[in-house]
């Protein structure tokens, strides 16, 4: 199979940041059959948001599913739901960790998803994590919130906030601990063959499955959730 491109409309609309580790998730699977099988992604082809161009950066450097070369043939599917694949495939991508660890807490929550926006978490739940690891047994680690800086958060003691998308993904390569919520991250985070020893995913119970953390179904991280009202409920 060797080097196959990957146009817009395969995967239906340009790929995500997380969608690329999805796509990668693909590559792995592909090659149980074709062993030399790698995708050459059509700059149409991922998303034109620059925190995408730099996933696919660090995907070329870190792994090789991705080849900066195009092949001579494109992947003639269409419309694959890159998620959906998952019940066909399992999660099989592996993303090579070569940084340090070290003791330090990475936070990625979700705030500003601006499609199922059920991922996008409630005020009370990111105070409940910080409180959570301010306590005294964490009291030597470094911790980190990794944010997009159109983001607005209050300053917490003890905590550093990360808005560089590059330094982010580092942080999370070199942490002990990582919370993250139904965003690329979390599958970054799970996909790391060297990665967090512990995986914290923080999700709506709304969540669709398919979107499950890559490797959760094979035992790797927690999942916690937390309420959100659908319904307009009434306690009284």
């Amino acid at each position: 199979m060797a080097v196959t491109n990957i146009e817009l409309g395969t995967f239906g609309g340009p790929a995500r940041s997380g969608d690329l580790i999805a796509i990668a998730n693909i590559v792995a699977h592909l090659r149980k059959q074709y062993p030399d099988t790698k995708f050459h992604m059509k700059p149409e082809a991922i998303n034109s948001a620059d925190y995408c161009g730099k996933m696919y950066k660090f995907l070329l450097e870190h792994t090789d599913y991705f080849s900066e070369t195009p092949g001579e043939t494109s992947l003639t599917w269409r419309k694959v739901n890159i998620f959906d694949f998952r019940d066909i495939s399992g999660d099989n991508v592996v993303i090579k960790n070569t940084a340090e660890q070290k003791k330090k807490i990475v936070v990625c929550p979700v705030f500003d998803a601006p499609y199922n926006v059920y991922r996008n978490w409630p005020g009370p739940t990111m105070q409940s994590i910080i409180g959570k690891f301010n306590e005294e047994q964490y009291q030597d680690y470094e911790k980190v919130i990794c944010i997009a800086d159109n983001i607005p958060i209050g300053a917490s003691p003890g905590w550093q906030i990360s808005t560089d998308y590059d330094a982010n993904l580092n942080h999370i390569c070199e942490a002990e601990i990582f919370v993250g919520g139904d965003t690329a991250t979390s599958h970054l985070a799970g996909s790391l063959d060297n990665g967090p020893k512990i995986l914290l995913y923080i999700y709506s119970s709304r969540a669709l499955v398919h979107s499950f953390p890559m490797h959760y179904l094979n035992g790797r991280g927690k999942l916690i959730t937390y309420w959100l009202d659908f319904e307009g409920t009434t306690w009284s």
